[in-house]
C-alpha cells in the first residue's frame, strides 16, 4: 500500500517517525464550536458546520422552525417616570403565520396583545431572498383585515443581539417597504418588491414587521422566497498547534473523502506563534503604536491609558511572520512549513453543503527543516520563450532538533509552458536528473544523488513561456519512506525567500512586462492555401494564437467567413485561460460540406470583462 502526505503547515501531535498522523475537527475530534474563531452566516453545532438547503422560488418561511428559527413580538409600552419599555415574548398562535396554511392566522385580539406590535421571524440561517409577500385569510370575511400601516424590513445580523427585547431595539433594520398611517396600503397582499419595481435579491437572517394602525388586522402567512443561492459563509478557526514541534501538514479530507467532491474553499496559513493577526494601540503622546491582545484592543475602554486619554486603537495588521492564505488544491496544504501554528478558514459557494469532519493529515518528520525557493527572472516578456533560473536552498537551524531526511525528487507546479529543462546544479556542481513534463501542470525531477537535509543549494535552469500576469512556480520537494507496513510518500512545499544574494526577487511568482502587450497575441497559420481532398497536403488550416493576461476563463471563437461577411463554419467555441492554443479548419462548412473554391477569413474573437478583442486572417481555398 502507497500512502501520499503533502508537507505543508504546522503540526499538532507527537507522533513517531515516520508515522503520518490526523487532526480531527468536528464529530471524533476537536468540536467545531471549541476550533472556532469566527463565524459568519453559517450555522455551527458541536459535530458539524453546515449552509441549509434551498432551491430557487422555495418558500423559506416553512422552514423556519425546523432551521432553529423562531417567530417572536416585542410590545413598546411606558413605564415609570415615562421610561419607554419593550417586552419580548411569544405570542398565543404566532406560529400560524409560518405553518403553510393560509386558512390559519394571527391576530392581536386572539393573542391579547396590543394591535401595534413588532413581530420578529428569525429565519434560522442566512438566505438570499428575492420575495417577501404576507396576507390575512383571503376569503370573503377576513380578506380585508389586512395590515393597512406598517413597516416591512430585514436585517443580517446573526441572532446574539435577540435575547432580550433591549438588545433587539438596537440592531438596525433596513426598510424593505416602509407604509405609514398618511400613506396606507389598501392591498390585501402585501408584496415586497412592489409591483413593477424590480429590485435585487437581498440577504437576511431576520425579517421585522411592525404594524402602525389600531385598525383590526391578522396574518394568515408570511412567505419568503429564496433566490436558491448561499449567503456569503464563511467559518475560521483559532490558530491550532500540537504538542510534538512544528508537524509538516498534508492531505485534507472532508467528511473523510476528497475535498475537490465538496463545493466549498478551504483555506490555510501558518506561522510561528499564535497571533496570525496584530492588533495596537495608538499612543496619542508619544505618536507610538504599541502591540495589545486582541481582547484588550476591543475592550480598550478598560486600558488606563485610555482613561487617561494618552491612546486610542490603532490599526490591526498581519503577523509579518505569518504565511498569506493559501487555497488547499487537489486536497494538499500549500501553506509553508515546518510552522508550529496553522489556522484554516472554509467559503462555502453552495447552499446545502454540510461539513461534520475536517481531517488533516500529518507528520514531524519534515524533509528539510527549511526550504525556502525564488525563480528569477520575476518578469518577462509575454508568451515569448524566457530562460529560467529556479533557486532552491536547503537547511538545519542550530538551536532546534527537528529531524529531516533529505529528498531525491522534485515538482514545480505551474501554468507556464514548459518549453525544456536544460541542467540542475546542486551546491554549483552538474547533477544526474531525470525530468517528466506535465503540459498544463508542470514538471518533475528525479535527482540521482540524494539532497542533503543539512545544507544545500540547487538550481534549475529550464526554458518556459509565460502567459498569465503573476504566474505562479510552486516547488515541493517529496520524500519515499518505507515503513513495517506501507510506503510513504512525503511532500514538503517550499516557501518564496530570497535564496540567490545576486538576485533581488525572494518570490516565486513572474510578472509580465509592463509595455501594453495585446490580450490577443502571435497569430500564426500553417499555410495560405488549403486544398481539403484528402491527398495529405494542405489538406487543412492550422491557426495557433497566444492568449495574454486573463485572470480567468473567458469565452473564445474561432470562425471563417467570406468576404462579404457570411459565417460558413463556427470552429470552436468555448472558455480559455491564457496560453497558447490552436485550432483547425478542414475547409469544410457548417453542414460539413466542402466550401467553394476562394478566399476566406478566419477569425479568433475573446470576450472579456474590458471588451471584445478579434485578430483575423485569410486562407484561399483550392482544388
Amino acid at each position: 500500500m502507497r500512502r501520499l502526505l503533502t508537507v505543508l503547515v504546522t503540526g499538532i501531535c507527537a507522533l513517531p517517525l515516520f508515522a503520518i498522523e490526523t487532526l480531527v475537527i468536528g464529530s471524533g475530534g476537536l468540536p467545531w464550536t471549541v476550533v472556532a474563531d469566527s463565524t459568519g452566516k453559517v450555522s455551527v453545532a458541536a459535530d458539524s458546520i453546515w449552509t441549509w438547503p434551498v432551491a430557487p422560488r422555495q418558500n423559506i418561511a416553512r422552514e423556519v422552525f425546523a432551521h432553529g428559527g423562531r417567530a417572536f413580538a416585542v410590545v413598546v409600552g411606558q413605564g415609570a417616570f415615562g421610561q419607554t419599555t419593550r417586552s419580548l415574548f411569544v405570542p398565543i398562535g404566532i406560529e400560524k403565520i409560518l405553518d403553510g396554511n393560509a386558512d390559519t392566522s394571527f391576530n392581536p385580539d386572539d393573542a391579547d396583545i396590543a394591535k401595534q406590535v413588532d413581530i420578529y421571524i428569525d429565519l434560522g440561517g442566512h438566505f438570499s431572498v428575492e420575495q417577501i409577500r404576507f396576507y390575512p385569510r383571503l376569503d370573503s370575511e377576513h380578506r380585508d383585515d389586512y395590515l393597512q400601516a406598517f413597516q416591512l424590513g430585514h436585517n443580517r445580523d446573526d441572532p446574539a443581539g435577540f435575547t432580550s427585547a433591549a438588545n433587539v431595539a438596537l440592531v438596525p433594520y433596513s426598510l424593505l417597504i416602509n407604509n405609514h398611517i398618511n400613506t396606507p396600503n389598501d392591498q390585501s397582499i402585501v408584496q415586497w418588491p412592489l409591483p413593477n419595481q424590480p429590485t435585487e435579491p437581498k440577504e437576511m437572517r431576520h425579517v421585522r414587521i411592525r404594524t402602525l394602525s389600531e385598525r383590526n388586522w391578522e396574518i394568515a402567512e408570511v412567505e419568503i422566497i429564496a433566490d436558491g443561492t448561499v449567503a456569503p459563509a464563511e467559518f475560521v478557526s483559532r490558530s491550532l498547534a500540537v504538542p510534538g514541534g512544528a508537524p509538516v501538514w498534508g492531505r485534507m479530507l472532508i467528511n473523510g473523502r476528497d475535498a475537490a467532491e465538496f463545493p466549498v474553499i478551504v483555506q490555510t496559513r501558518t506561522g510561528p506563534d499564535p497571533t496570525p493577526i496584530h492588533y495596537y494601540l495608538d499612543l496619542t503622546k508619544s505618536k507610538i503604536l504599541r502591540l495589545v491582545t486582541r481582547q484588550g484592543w476591543e475592550n480598550i475602554n478598560t486600558l488606563s491609558d485610555v482613561e487617561r486619554g494618552e491612546a486610542r486603537q490603532g490599526p490591526v495588521l498581519p503577523n509579518p511572520l505569518w504565511s498569506a492564505w493559501e487555497t488547499v488544491t487537489d486536497g494538499l496544504i500549500l501553506s509553508p512549513s515546518p510552522l508550529e501554528y496553522m489556522q484554516f478558514r472554509i467559503a462555502w459557494t453552495d447552499p446545502g453543503i454540510k461539513i461534520e469532519t475536517l481531517t488533516f493529515e500529518h507528520t514531524n518528520w519534515p524533509v528539510a527543516e527549511v526550504l525556502k525557493a525564488e525563480i528569477n527572472p520575476v518578469e518577462v516578456d509575454a508568451g515569448r520563450e524566457t530562460n529560467f533560473v529556479l533557486s532552491l536552498q536547503v537547511q538545519r537551524l542550530t538551536d532546534t532538533n527537528i529531524p529531516a531526511s533529505g529528498f531525491r525528487h522534485l515538482q514545480i507546479f505551474t501554468p507556464a509552458e514548459i518549453t525544456g529543462v536544460d541542467r540542475v546544479l546542486v551546491k554549483d556542481v552538474e547533477a544526474l536528473f531525470k525530468v517528466r513534463q506535465d503540459p498544463g501542470r508542470g514538471f518533475d525531477i528525479e535527482l540521482w544523488d540524494r539532497i542533503d537535509p543539512g545544507a544545500s543549494f540547487i538550481e534549475v535552469f529550464f526554458r518556459a513561456r509565460v502567459f498569465a500576469d503573476g504566474t505562479l512556480f510552486r516547488v515541493q520537494a517529496l520524500d519515499e519512506r518505507a515503513t513495517p507496513t506501507e510506503q510513504e510518500t512525503i511532500y514538503q512545499f517550499a516557501r518564496a525567500g530570497d535564496v540567490d544574494p545576486l538576485t533581488p526577487s525572494g518570490t516565486l511568482a513572474v510578472r509580465l512586462s509592463s509595455r501594453s502587450d495585446p490580450l490577443l497575441d502571435d497569430l500564426q497559420s500553417t499555410s495560405r492555401i488549403v486544398t481539403p481532398n484528402s491527398d495529405g497536403l494542405n489538406d487543412f488550416l492550422l491557426v495557433s494564437y497566444n492568449l495574454l493576461r486573463l485572470t480567468r476563463p473567458a469565452p473564445v471563437f474561432f470562425e471563417i467567413y467570406t468576404l462579404d461577411g457570411r459565417r460558413v463554419r463556427l470552429g470552436f467555441a468555448g472558455a480559455d485561460q491564457s496560453g497558447r492554443f490552436a485550432r483547425i479548419w478542414d475547409g469544410r462548412d457548417q453542414a460539413g460540406f466542402t466550401v467553394e473554391p476562394g478566399l476566406y477569413l478566419y477569425q479568433i474573437q475573446v470576450d472579456t470583462d474590458a471588451g471584445t478583442f478579434q485578430r483575423q486572417g485569410a486562407v484561399s481555398v483550392a482544388y
